[in-house]
């Protein structure tokens, strides 16, 4: 009797702790595995590692928790056969199913799911350890259901999920609803291209190359914009870039006679399906503020200004140059 009680106390303590991992591994996200490990948690190298190769942590678990179950139910009902004899060993396997489902597998996940982080991070190098052991005999039956798998590799962490994930921490008050507001714009970014942020080539200010300081003098003193595009001839052939305070410079200077061109900086352009987050990364490598924006034919359609990206994540930005209007009392 008592080699019986060791038996079923065996079997349910072992299957117990082999779902108690898997459920912990399982609900433990990876982002916060790779967070373990920036903090350099004792076991987090070894969770890790099991999180990015999850198919073969769980194939392992399922092996231990299975092999546990059969080999153990095996070696319970032989014992109450001898015990009991062949009219109690049904209510034995019986007794025995209901101790597993409840024991072994319900409570343990619930407590696994509660306490994720502490017994995924104790139970990692464990893992590992069963992991190696069994990888040749995990590896043929991962061969064995490639074809079930075929197609269903995708990102470990999709836009849709870190939205969701933003969501719910602002519903549990984790994180500021400002926060989750930029958060999603910036997804926007990459969604947005060069042409729906650009201000059209028929509404831009703009100056004639050949204009002289004195003949443009009023329309730059009055300029609401640092940056000003010159083109030659037609406003569409845009042919430099001059900023505004060296322009006034120059009239400060007197230097009436001068030309617009003879200040102006090339041009850059970039072409209208530029994502607007690839903007900002060029706005910053060529340390300019303005580009213009040319469709597939190079003809030029319009400007797009780092204000005019960055008004996509704060909003209307205001300067003292613009003109406020107040809403209507």
């Amino acid at each position: 009797m008592v080699n019986l009680i060791v038996l079923v106390i065996g079997v349910l303590f072992v299957s117990g702790i082999c779902s108690m991992v898997e459920a912990a591994i399982l609900s433990l996200p990876l982002v916060k595995a790779r967070i373990l490990f920036d903090q350099k948690r004792k076991g987090s190298k070894d969770l890790l590692i099991i999180k990015e190769n999850i198919h073969i942590a769980i194939a392992t678990i399922v092996v231990l928790n299975n092999s546990v179950n059969i080999i153990g139910s095996i070696f319970v009902g032989r014992e109450a056969l001898r015990i009991f004899g062949d009219e109690r060993l049904a209510i034995s396997s019986a007794i025995l199913t209901f101790l597993i489902i409840v024991i072994s597998e319900v409570i343990p996940k619930t407590v696994g799911e509660h306490y994720k982080i502490k017994i995924s991070l104790a139970s990692a190098k464990g893992l590992r350890v069963a992991m190696w052991s069994l990888r040749p005999f995990i590896q043929a039956l991962i061969l064995l259901t490639k074809n079930f798998r075929r197609g269903s590799a995708g990102p470990k962490v999709t836009e849709e999920e870190i939205k969701a994930m933003l969501k719910l921490g602002k519903d549990v008050g984790t994180i500021e609803m400002d926060e989750e507001s930029l958060c999603n714009k910036v997804f926007k970014l990459n969604d947005l291209r060069a042409i729906h942020v650009m201000k059209p080539i028929d509404k831009i200010y703009a100056l004639p190359s050949e204009e002289r300081l004195i003949e443009a003098k009023d329309s730059i003193l009055n300029s609401q914009y640092s940056r000003i595009a010159v083109y030659d001839k037609d406003i569409s052939n845009i042919v430099g870039i001059c900023q505004q305070r060296v322009l006034l410079r120059e009239i400060a200077k007197d230097n009436y006679e001068a030309k617009v061109s003879d200040f102006m900086a090339r041009p850059i352009f970039v072409n209208e399906n530029e994502k607007t987050d690839d903007l900002l990364t060029k706005f910053q490598a060529y340390h300019q503020h303005l580009f213009i924006v040319q469709d597939k034919s190079k003809k030029n359609i319009g400007i797009v200004s780092m204000e005019d990206v960055l008004e996509e994540l704060f909003g209307e930005i205001y300067d003292e140059r613009d003109k406020i209007v107040s809403p209507p009392k």
